[in-house]
């Protein structure tokens, strides 16, 4: 009986549509993404503090950009992942959906780093959450390479940088986790080296896959 059901199962967990599944990821992404501006609240002071009154809102606007840019980068990530892809598994979308799910703690995470930026669980909380959007991501990659899920006209290369570029930004904000216990804002600190790692992984590309097309 097992193996009459499979074939079935196969057909309904799997397919070469992957509109519903993009719209769906986008939809959740630019939700989230826009829920980050929804608690910075305008100040409602005398027009003689309104300065002072905003000035003591950099933390919320930091952590605001911070993430929309970080978020922006993953979904960039998603966007060229299955612009990629041929077909879609049940694999494939459980693990889309626990990206979403992460995805959707975002604007819960910035408030985090947004009001407790001095406390170490409120820089773990964050880390913690944009290092597990991040690392599902990566995992979205190394899976549809392993299932054989990419067109056969991407060049192997291509991937192969992706799968080098994905994991930096995750890695970083995870290894800032145990730093923030000594120094929540030597934590902080230390997701500068995002960009440096990607700038130096970017001219590395740049280098050994020109035939490739950018990632």
């Amino acid at each position: 009986m097992p193996e009459k059901q499979n074939p079935f199962r196969r057909r309904l967990d799997s397919g070469p549509d992957l509109e519903r599944t993009v719209f769906f990821s986008d939809a959740v992404f630019a939700i989230a993404m826009t829920l980050l501006a929804v608690d910075i609240r305008v100040p409602q002071v005398p027009a003689d503090q309104l300065g002072q009154a905003v000035l003591e809102q950099r933390q919320e606007f930091f952590a605001y950009a911070l993430s929309f840019a970080v978020a922006g980068a993953y979904w960039l990530s998603h966007h060229r992942l299955f612009r990629l892809l041929k077909g879609y598994t049940g694999g494939l979308q459980r693990l889309n959906l626990l990206l979403l799910f992460f995805v959707a703690l975002l604007a819960y995470a910035t408030d985090m780093l947004a009001l407790h930026d001095d406390q170490p669980l409120g820089v773990v909380i964050y880390a913690g959450a944009l290092g597990l959007i991040g690392t599902v991501n990566w995992l979205l990659w190394v899976y549809c390479g392993r299932r054989g899920l990419f067109r056969d006209d991407v060049d192997p290369r291509l991937l192969a940088y992706a799968r080098v570029r994905a994991p930096i930004t995750p890695a970083v904000f995870l290894l800032s986790i145990p730093i923030a216990f000594l120094s929540p804002s030597a934590a902080e600190l230390s997701w500068l080296s995002i960009l440096v790692i990607n700038l130096a992984v970017r001219g590395w590309g740049r280098g050994h896959l020109a035939a490739s097309g950018g990632v």
